[in-house]
C-alpha cells in the first residue's frame, strides 16, 4: 500500500503509503537540486561485471501503480527502467529528472503549475518522450476503470493543459502546495502513451515491462526490465538507448531471499553481492564479518509506530491510550532494538517531520520516553479503571486486555513486543502477543487487530502521509478474499479509524499553503493534535536502513527515500 507515495515496510509486501513513506516541498528541508547536477558527474569508464542482489520481498507482479505490484522492492526494482519528473536525492531533496529544471507556480488564481520536459528524453525505442506522456500518466490515474493505488493530489487537477511537447500546465481547484510530489517517487513514473493508449493497464505491466504488442522491454531510465519471472528472479539490462548517463553493469538480477538471516548466508557465500534487509538484531555485525563487504545504514522518512485501534473496547478510552503512550518504553526499545544497526537513532518524537528535517519539533515528549509507570498508573487510577486481583485493570466489565501483533519473523519487532508488553503489565495492562505472516496484507486491512507495530515508509514531506490521518481516509473493512487478490479499498490507509474535524482542517490547510514556514508549523500542530487528542499512532522510532554489499562493487549510495538505493544504479561498478 501506499499513501501518495508513502509504504508499509514489511519482509514480504509492503503497503502503500503513506502507507506508509513518509517530504517538504516549497521548505528549506526540501531544497530543489539543479536539473542534471548529478548526471553531469564525469567518471573514468571501468569494466563492469554483472550484481546479483538478494530481494527479501519479491513482487508478484511489476506494476507498481495498482495495489497488488505497489511495494518497497518493486518500486526499488523497477524503479531504474522508468524515470519520474523528479528524483528523491538521500538528503530528502527533490532533483529535476525528467523535467528540464524545476515545476514553477505561474499564477495562485487559479493556481497554476507549469513544468518543462527536457528535449533530450526520449523511450528505449527512440520515440520522444513529451508532454503528451505527461497527460497521458494522468489521464490513466485518473481513469476510474483503473485500479491505481491513489489519485490523491491528481484529484485537485481542474486542467491538464498540453502547450507544446516540452510544455504542459496542470490548474488546481486551490491552491496545492506539494505539487512536486505528483511526478517524484517510484510510483509517479511517466508512462509511454505511444505503447500503453488503449491497452488494459490493470494486466498490462503485470508480467512485463514491455511494449505489449511486441514484448520488447521499453523503458525511460537508465535500465531495462529484461525479464521477470514470479518468485525467482527479475533481471535488469542498460538502456542503451538512456538519455543520460549511461549505465556500465551489464546485468542486475534480482534473486528472493525473503529472510533477514538467510539473506546473509547468501551474502556471506557469495550467492548474491548486495542485500537491502530490515533492520534486525546483530544484522550490522554479520555483515561486516564479511570478508570485504561494506555496510551502510541511513536514517530516512521509514518510521516505525505503535498503533492502537480506536474502536476497540478499553482503548476507545483516550485516558487509557494516553496512559499507555505514558508508560510506553520508547528509550529502552532504541537502545535494545535499534542502535544496533545505527549509532545515530534516537526515539522519534514525531509523525510528521523526521529528527533530521528542519521543521521537527518534539511534540510527542510529553511522553517520557523512558516510559513512567507511576504517572500512567495514577492516570489510569483518576480515569476510574481498576486493578483486579489478576492484575488486569478493568471498568465497566471491559478489561485492558488486548492483542499486539506483528510480521512474524521479525526479530526485532518482537523483542520490541517483549519489552511493551513486560512494561505495560506493570500498569494492569495485559498484551498477549499475536504474529502471522500476513498480518499487514490480510489483518490489518480487515482492522481485525487491536493493536500492532509496524513501519511507514513516505517521502520527504508530510502530504504524502495525509490519508493515514484524515477521516475520509479511513478504508472499507477487506473481506479476506479480497485482500489476497490485492482488491482491498487502498483510497485510504486510516486504520486507527482517526476521526478528528480539526485534524482534517489543518491537513486542508497545509495542501493549500504555500509559504514553507507556515505549511511546516501547520504540519506540526497536526502532530500536536494526534499526541494531545488522539493518541492512536505512537511514534518510536526512524526506521534505520541496512545495505551490504561487497567493498569491489564502487558508487553504490544508501537512499532512505521511495527510490531506495537502486536510485544511482548507473554510478554502480562492479570489478571483482
Amino acid at each position: 500500500m501506499e499513501a501518495n507515495r508513502s509504504r508499509m515496510r514489511e519482509p514480504r509486501r509492503t503497503g502503500r503509503g503513506v502507507a506508509l513513506a513518509l517530504i517538504v516541498l516549497l521548505t528549506t528541508a526540501i531544497a530543489v537540486s539543479s536539473a542534471g547536477a548529478a548526471s553531469k558527474a564525469k567518471t573514468t569508464a571501468k569494466v563492469s561485471q554483472a550484481i546479483t542482489i538478494g530481494a527479501e520481498e519479491f513482487p508478484p507482479v511489476l506494476n507498481d501503480m495498482t495495489p497488488q505490484g505497489n511495494g518497497e522492492w518493486t518500486a526499488m526494482i523497477i524503479g531504474p527502467a522508468l524515470a519520474r519528473g523528479y528524483k528523491l536525492l538521500p538528503d530528502f531533496s527533490y532533483e529535476p529528472w525528467l523535467f528540464a529544471k524545476d515545476c514553477s507556480v505561474t499564477s495562485q488564481a487559479p493556481f497554476t503549475v507549469d513544468c518543462t520536459v527536457r528535449p533530450d528524453a526520449k523511450w528505449s525505442d527512440n520515440v520522444a518522450l513529451t508532454a503528451d506522456d505527461f497527460k497521458f500518466t494522468y489521464d490513466t490515474i485518473m481513469n476510474p476503470k483503473n485500479n491505481v493505488i491513489s489519485r490523491d493530489g491528481y484529484d485537485q487537477i481542474t486542467a491538464f493543459n498540453v502547450i507544446s511537447p516540452t510544455e504542459f500546465q496542470m490548474v488546481f481547484k486551490q491552491v496545492f502546495a506539494p505539487y512536486r510530489d505528483l511526478w517524484a517517487g517510484t510510483s509517479t513514473a511517466v508512462l509511454p502513451k505511444h505503447v500503453l493508449e488503449g491497452e488494459n493497464f490493470n494486466k498490462v505491466w503485470n508480467k512485463c515491462i514491455c511494449d505489449p504488442k511486441t514484448g520488447t522491454p521499453i523503458g525511460s531510465g537508465p535500465m531495462l526490465v529484461q525479464s521477470f519471472t514470479p518468485d525467482q528472479q527479475v533481471t535488469l539490462v542498460p538502456n542503451p538507448n538512456y538519455w543520460g548517463k549511461k549505465a556500465t553493469v551489464p546485468k542486475v538480477v534480482f534473486v528472493p531471499v525473503l529472510d533477514s538471516n538467510a539473506e546473509v548466508n547468501a551474502f556471506r557465500a557469495g550467492e548474491v553481492d548486495m542485500i537491502y534487509p530490515q533492520n534486525q538484531i546483530g544484522l550490522r555485525k554479520k555483515i561486516e564479518a564479511v570478508d570485504g563487504a561494506v555496510y551502510a545504514s541511513t536514517l530516512g522518512p521509514q518510521w516505525e509506530h505503535f498503533d492502537m485501534l480506536s474502536t476497540v473496547p478499553g482503548l476507545s478510552d483516550i485516558a487509557v491510550r494516553k496512559a499507555i503512550a505514558t508508560a510506553l518504553p520508547r528509550q529502552q526499545i532504541v537502545d535494545r532494538v535499534v542502535k544496533d544497526a545505527n549509532d545515530d537513532a534516537s526515539v522519534l518524537d514525531n509523525t510528521q517531520w523526521m529528527t533530521d528535517q528542519k521543521p521537527y519539533l518534539a511534540n510527542w515528549s510529553m511522553y517520557p520516553a523512558k516510559g513512567d509507570v507511576s504517572a500512567a498508573n495514577a492516570m489510569l487510577d483518576a480515569a476510574g479503571w481498576k486493578l483486579g486481583s489478576d492484575g488486569v485493570r478493568a471498568k465497566d466489565g471491559v478489561k485492558l486486555a488486548f492483542s499486539l501483533g506483528t510480521t512474524s519473523g521479525n526479530q526485532a519487532r518482537e523483542l520490541s513486543q517483549v519489552i511493551i508488553q513486560e512494561q505495560l503489565k506493570q500498569i494492569g495492562v495485559t498484551l498477549t502477543i499475536k504474529n502471522s505472516p500476513d498480518i499487514l496484507e490480510a489483518k490489518l486491512v480487515a482492522f481485525d487487530y487491536q493493536s500492532i507495530i509496524f513501519a511507514w515508509v513516505g517521502s520527504p514531506d508530510p502530504f504524502g502521509n495525509n490519508i493515514i490521518w484524515q477521516s475520509t481516509s479511513i478504508p472499507a473493512k477487506c473481506a479476506p478474499a479480497k485482500a489476497k487478490a490485492g482488491n482491498c479499498d487502498y483510497s485510504g490507509l486510516n486504520y486507527t479509524k482517526i476521526d478528528s474535524p480539526t485534524i482534517d482542517r489543518l491537513l486542508a490547510q497545509a495542501n493549500t499553503t504555500s509559504d514553507s514556514t507556515a505549511r511546516a508549523a501547520l504540519y506540526n500542530q497536526v502532530d500536536q493534535e494526534l499526541a494531545s487528542n488522539e493518541v492512536t499512532v505512537i511514534p518510536l522510532f526512524q526506521k534505520p536502513t541496512q545495505l551490504g554489499y561487497k567493498g569491489t562493487i564502487t558508487g553504490v549510495r544508501d537512499n532512505p527515500t521511495q527510490d531506495g538505493f537502486t536510485w544511482n544504479i548507473e554510478d554502480w561498478v562492479y570489478t571483482p
